[in-house]
């Protein structure tokens, strides 16, 4: 059935806005959730990135959808669990999901996305982070951009943060670019002082002076970039 003009208004179709408003009663995370609407918008960046790359995608080699999305911010704190991923290893044909820790599981069991997924970001066994590169940071799909609509109100904190303590301490990023992405009206904050960090050893802990360890926007504009 076609859409009405109303829901024409307030749905497109072909994810070319995805809406991202954690303060919206009625946002969701959830799989039926497409995030193409006004009236039903994602909570987190990260799940409207999942939904950029579904609907870029074609399928065969090299020939996925470039340019395609454009994820709108409300103003509002976005927070962004941006720890190491999973890495995806070929054993005997059969596709494993290798955890940050090294354990290996079937990936289509781990990382598939079902009703019964956890979106929270606020609990550490959150399904969201693990689709991250394995360096850490939330890949953006080649040409998608995200932009805020109040510069100064649309903010953006990270969860993971590196321990300052520890010398051997790769550095991360918050957001792993891909390619031909843009990014507009938006502030990347430190991570709350008042909360938690997931740091290095994925242990709780807090950090006294996020000041001086604040993380980065790591551009890396290769489309060959391995995640």
């Amino acid at each position: 059935m076609p859409l009405n003009k109303l829901e024409n208004f307030i749905k497109n179709t072909e994810g070319r806005i995805l809406y991202v408003n954690p303060n919206d009663l009625d946002s969701t995370d959830g799989i039926e959730n497409q995030g193409n609407s006004l009236t039903k918008p994602f909570k987190t960046i990260q799940r409207a990135l999942i939904e950029a790359a579904r609907f870029s995608y074609l399928r065969g080699d090299d020939n996925d959808l470039v340019e395609r999305t454009t994820i709108l911010l409300y103003p509002g704190e976005h927070i962004v669990d941006n720890r190491p991923g999973f890495g995806i290893r070929n054993d005997g044909g059969v596709a494993k999901a290798v955890s940050p820790a090294g354990s290996a599981t079937g990936a289509s069991n781990t990382l598939e996305l079902t009703l019964d997924s956890n979106f929270d970001l606020t609990q550490e066994d959150n399904i969201l982070y693990k689709f991250n590169s394995v360096n850490g940071g939330v890949v953006v799909p080649r040409g998608t951009s995200i932009v805020g609509l109040d510069l100064r109100k649309t903010k953006i904190r990270p969860k993971y943060v590196p321990n300052p303590t520890d010398s051997s301490t790769l550095q991360t990023s918050i957001f792993r670019i891909t390619g031909a992405c843009y990014f507009w009206q938006f502030t990347i904050f430190d991570g709350d002082e008042s909360e938690q960090y997931l740091l290095t050893q994925q242990i709780l802990v807090k950090i006294i002076d996020q000041n001086q360890h604040s993380l980065i926007i790591k551009l890396l504009v290769s489309s060959m970039l391995t995640v």
